[in-house]
C-alpha cells in the first residue's frame, strides 16, 4: 500500500557541476508522490512524507480503510496537501446552495448541485471525491467528478442530508470546493478548445486512415485503366479535401490573424505547407501526373499537426486547472442596517457604511475598528507575520484578515474601487513580450524554402517543362513543411513540463521559457516564501509528554484557529506520529465546544465539571488573573486552571534547503535580492542567517516600492518569487514571476510558475529544465534542417514522389521525436 520512496543519496555534483551537500536524500512522498529533500532537523516533516498535511491525509486514508486509493493513484504526482486539511473555512454557501437545490428537487425528493473542486488530478481523486460523499452521510446518492471541469455535481435526499459538513470532509483530504463557476469558468475556455482539439485528432485520423487506404492500391500497381480507379482516386481527393477543412480550419485563422499582426507563426508553415500540397494534388489529378497526388499526405499531415499542438496545450492546461485561475474573489460585505445584516458586494461598498467581517475574511477596504478590540493579521499586505491587536478607533488598512474566532465591526473610510486591495488584485500582469528567436527562424526558413521552390521550378520548366517544373515545386514545398518540429516541439514540452510536475513545480505560462534565458537576477519576497508560511514549534517532543488527553484538547483549542501560531501548533499536532497526531482530526469530540476568546490574549474551555483549559500569552490566564509560573520567553503556554501543563516556543522557519539553494545560485552567477514589507531589522537578520553576503536585503517595502525597485533594476532579466498580495504590483513588472503558494487567489492569474512542497529547489529545477528545453531544442532544430537539406535536394533532382514523402514525414517525425525525450 505504502508507495515507493524511491531514495537515492544526493552526494555528487548537480547538472551544472555545483557540489551537492552530502548526507541527504531525495524522497518520494508517501501520499502525493512529490519528491523532497530528506533532514533531520529541528521542525522539519518526518522521513516519508514531504508535509504534515500529507502526513495526515495518508493516516487518515488508512484509518477509513481506503488504501485503495494508492493502487489508484499508479505513480502519479499529485498536489501536496500542505495546510489546507488544517484551514477552517466557512462553507456558508454551499448550505445556501443546497437549499436552492432542494426547492428545485424532482418528484422523487432528490435535490443536485454541481460545485467547482480544486486539487483534482487522476483517477485516484475522482474515486476518493466520491467516496467521501457517500460513506456514512445519511441522504447522500451519488458524486460524480469531472478532472476536465474542475467540478463535482452532488444528488441527495431533499432535506436529508448536509452539503456542507461535505465541503468540510473533502477538505481534510486535501481537496477545496468552490461555488459553481469559481473554477471551470475561469477554465472552461481552455477546456473547451482541447475538446475541439480532440475532435479534429479524431476526425482528421479517420479521413487519413481513408485516404491512406485508397491511395495504396496505387502505389502497389494498381493501373489507371482498373475500373475503380478513378472511384478509389475520387474517395482519396475527397477525404484529403475534408481533412484540410477540418485541420486546416484550426491553423488557417491563427496563421492569418499572426500575419496580419506581422508575426511569423508556426501556423504559417504548416498551413502554406498544407495547401501547396492540395491545390497540387488536385492539379495533379486534373492533368494526370501522379507525381503530384499528394492525398494521402494532405490527410495523415493535419492529424500529426494537431496531436501536437494538443499536446503543447494540454501540458500548460493541467497546470492551470490544478491551480484554477479564477483569481481571488472576495466574498459579499455583510453590511450593517437598521434592519440586521444585508449582503452586499464589495464594489458596491460605500464610505461610512458599517459592515461586519466574519473570522478569516479580509477587509475589502481601508476601515476603522468599531468592536472594542480587535486582532487582525496584515501578513497579505505587508508581510509581517505576526497578528496585531487594534482598540477601537483604530484605523486599519484593506486587506486586513480578521484571525480572532469572532465577527468584527468595522466601519468603511472608502470606496473598495478606491482601495489598494483593488488595486492589488485587479493590476494587469504587464511584462513586456519580447520577440521569439523563433520569429526570426521562421521568417528566414520560409524565405529560404520559397526561394528554392521557385528556382526548382525555373531550372525544370526550362529543361522539361511545365509538368515536371511543377511537380518539383510541389514536392519541395511538401515535404520541407515543418511537420517534424510541429510534433517534436510540442513533444519537448510536455516531456519537460512533466519532468517538471514530478517535482511539484507546474508552468502555467508556456511563453515563459523565451524569458527564462533572460534572467540574470532572483528577487525572493521573504515571508512565505524563504520562510513557511506558519511558525514552527521548536521542540515537538514536547508533545508527547502530554497525555492523549491533554493533545486531544490542545488539538481542540486551535482546531479551527486563524492565528498563525494556531496554525502552527494544529500542524504539529496532526502531522507525526512521533507526536501522537490526533485521532479523528477534525471531527473533535462533542464536549469540546463553546471556546471562548479574549482577543489579543488566548483562548480557553471550561470542563462540565469546572477545569478550565487556556492557551495563550505567557502571564495570562481566563478572567484577568495573571501567573508568574510561565517561563520566560514562551510564545503560548497551555494550561489547566492557570498552572502551565507546558509551554510551547515558535520560530519563524526558514524553508529546509532556502541557504543551500541561494548559494547554489549564487555560485552560478545570479545576483540575488531580498524585498520584504517587514521591519529591515527582521529582514537583515534573515540575510545573516542566509549567509547572503553582497545580495541586497531591503524591509519596509510597501507593494509599490517593491515594484519600483524593480523597475529600476532591469526588470526583464528579474525572476521574483513572492506569496501575497504585496507582491502583485512586483508581479506586474518582473520578466517571470513564482509562486509557493497554489490556490492562493491574488497571484493565480499573474504566475508564470508556482512550486509546491516545503523547499526551494524548484527554483533551480526550473532554470535548469530550461537550459535542457534550450539544448534539445537545438538538436532538434539541427535534425530538422538536416532533414530538410536532404529531401530538399531529392526533390531538386527531380526524384520525390507521394509515396516517398508519405514515408519520410511519419519517420521524421518520430526521429525528431526521440530526440525530443532528451529533455526529460
Amino acid at each position: 500500500m505504502v508507495a515507493k520512496k524511491d531514495r537515492e543519496q544526493m552526494s555528487g555534483t548537480d547538472e551544472e557541476g555545483t557540489r551537492v551537500a552530502t548526507g541527504e536524500t531525495r524522497a518520494s512522498c508517501q501520499h502525493c508522490g512529490t519528491l523532497y529533500i530528506v533532514r533531520q532537523r529541528v521542525g522539519e516533516a518526518p522521513s516519508g512524507f514531504c508535509c504534515s498535511g500529507c502526513e495526515f491525509v495518508h493516516d487518515l486514508l488508512n484509518r477509513e480503510g481506503w488504501n485503495r486509493f494508492y493502487d489508484l493513484r499508479s505513480g502519479n504526482t499529485l498536489r501536496p496537501v500542505q495546510g489546507i486539511a488544517f484551514q477552517a473555512r466557512d462553507f456558508g454557501w454551499l448550505t445556501q446552495a443546497g437549499k436552492e437545490a432542494e426547492q428545485q428537487a424532482d418528484e422523487a425528493d432528490v435535490a443536485k448541485t454541481t460545485v467547482g473542486l480544486r486539487g483534482l488530478s487522476c483517477a485516484a481523486c475522482l474515486w476518493l471525491v466520491e467516496r467521501v460523499f457517500t460513506k456514512d452521510r445519511p441522504g447522500a446518492l451519488k458524486a460524480v467528478a469531472d478532472v476536465q471541469q474542475s467540478c463535482i455535481t452532488l444528488w441527495w435526499e431533499a432535506g436529508r442530508c448536509d452539503v456542507a459538513a461535505y465541503g468540510a470532509d473533502l477538505q481534510r483530504f486535501g481537496y477545496e470546493l468552490e461555488p459553481s463557476g469559481a473554477i471551470t469558468g475561469a477554465t472552461g475556455s481552455a477546456t473547451s478548445s482541447q475538446r475541439d482539439l480532440l475532435t479534429r485528432i479524431g476526425v482528421c485520423g479517420a479521413l487519413a486512415m481513408n485516404a491512406m487506404a485508397f491511395s495504396l492500391p496505387r502505389y502497389l500497381g494498381m493501373e489507371s485503366s482498373f475500373a475503380f480507379a478513378g472511384l478509389f482516386q475520387m474517395i482519396a481527393a475527397g477525404s484529403a479535401t475534408l481533412a484540410l477543412a477540418v485541420g486546416g480550419g484550426y491553423f488557417f485563422p491563427r496563421a492569418w490573424r499572426a500575419a496580419r499582426l506581422g508575426v511569423i507563426h508556426m501556423d504559417l508553415p504548416i498551413s502554406l505547407g498544407l495547401l501547396g500540397a492540395w491545390m497540387g494534388s488536385l492539379l495533379g489529378w486534373f492533368l494526370g501526373v501522379e507525381g503530384l497526388l499528394y492525398f494521402d499526405f494532405v490527410a495523415l499531415f493535419p492529424f500529426l499537426m494537431l496531436v501536437g499542438r494538443w499536446l503543447q496545450e494540454a501540458a500548460v492546461e493541467r497546470n492551470r486547472r490544478w491551480l484554477g485561475d479564477g483569481g481571488l474573489r472576495l466574498p459579499d460585505v455583510l453590511v450593517v442596517t437598521p434592519f440586521g445584516l444585508a449582503g452586499k458586494r464589495p464594489e458596491d461598498l460605500e464610505s461610512g457604511e458599517v459592515f461586519q467581517l466574519p473570522p478569516g475574511d479580509r477587509s475589502p477596504v481601508r476601515a476603522v475598528v468599531e468592536s472594542p478590540v480587535a486582532e487582525l493579521s496584515l501578513e497579505w499586505i505587508n508581510g509581517e507575520a505576526e497578528p496585531k491587536v487594534y482598540a477601537a478607533g483604530a484605523e486599519i488598512p484593506g486587506g486586513a484578515a480578521n484571525v480572532a474566532r469572532h465577527p468584527l465591526r468595522l466601519r468603511a473610510l472608502e470606496r473598495h474601487a478606491e482601495s489598494l486591495l483593488s488595486r492589488l488584485l485587479s493590476a494587469p500582469r504587464a511584462t513586456s513580450e519580447s520577440r521569439s528567436p523563433m520569429q526570426g527562424f521562421l521568417k528566414a526558413y520560409l524565405a529560404t524554402v520559397v526561394l528554392i521552390a521557385l528556382g526548382g521550378y525555373v531550372w525544370w520548366q526550362i529543361f522539361a517543362g511545365f509538368g515536371p517544373a511543377l511537380q518539383v515545386a510541389v514536392s519541395v514545398l511538401v515535404v520541407s513543411c515543418p511537420c517534424a518540429l510541429g510534433v517534436a516541439l510540442p513533444f519537448v514540452e510536455e516531456v519537460v513540463l512533466a519532468s517538471l510536475r514530478r517535482r511539484g513545480l507546474f508552468v502555467r505560462e508556456g511563453a515563459l521559457w523565451q524569458r527564462l534565458g533572460s534572467v540574470r537576477r532572483l528577487v525572493f519576497d521573504k515571508t512565505g516564501t524563504l520562510t513557511r508560511e506558519a511558525p514552527v514549534l521548536e521542540d515537538r517532543g514536547q508533545l508527547t509528554a502530554l497525555s492523549p488527553r491533554e493533545r486531544q484538547i490542545l488539538g481542540g483549542l486551535v482546531h479551527d484557529s486563524r492565528h498563525p501560531v494556531g496554525r502552527g501548533l494544529r500542524e504539529a499536532l496532526a502531522g507525526g506520529r512521533h507526536t501522537g497526531a490526533l485521532q479523528g482530526y477534525g471531527a473533535l469530540p462533542g464536549e469540546i465546544q463553546e471556546i471562548q476568546e479574549t482577543v489579543g490574549k488566548g483562548v480557553w474551555w471550561t470542563e462540565e465539571r469546572g477545569t478550565v483549559w487556556s492557551l495563550g500569552r505567557p502571564g495570562w490566564y481566563p478572567g484577568g488573573e495573571t501567573t508568574d509560573s510561565a517561563p520566560t520567553g514562551a510564545r503560548v503556554v497551555f494550561a489547566r486552571d492557570g498552572v502551565p501543563v507546558v509551554s510551547l516556543n515558535f520560530q519563524e522557519a526558514l524553508r529546509p534547503d532556502a541557504g543551500e539553494e541561494l548559494r547554489l545560485l549564487r555560485r552560478r552567477g545570479y545576483r540575488l535580492a531580498i524585498l520584504s514589507g517587514d521591519a529591515q531589522s527582521r529582514v537583515t537578520d534573515m540575510g545573516q542567517r542566509l549567509e547572503l553576503e553582497g545580495a541586497e536585503i531591503l524591509g519596509d517595502l510597501s507593494p509599490q516600492a517593491k515594484a519600483d525597485w524593480i523597475t529600476s533594476h532591469d526588470p526583464g532579466s528579474v525572476l521574483y518569487v513572492g506569496d501575497g498580495a504585496n507582491d502583485s504590483l512586483a508581479f506586474d513588472v518582473a520578466a517571470i514571476s513564482g509562486t509557493p503558494v497554489a490556490g492562493g487567489g491574488v497571484l493565480d492569474t499573474k504566475c508564470d510558475f508556482y512550486f509546491l512542497g516545503e523547499g526551494l529547489r524548484a527554483i533551480r529545477w526550473l532554470l535548469d529544465a530550461s537550459r535542457r528545453r534550450r539544448r534539445t531544442v537545438r538538436w532538434v532544430v539541427g535534425f530538422a534542417l538536416g532533414y530538410n537539406a536532404t529531401v530538399v535536394a531529392v526533390c531538386l533532382a527531380g526524384h520525390m514522389n507521394p509515396l516517398l514523402a508519405a514515408v519520410l514525414m511519419p519517420l521524421s517525425s518520430l526521429a525528431t521525436i526521440g530526440l525530443a525525450g532528451r529533455a526529460g
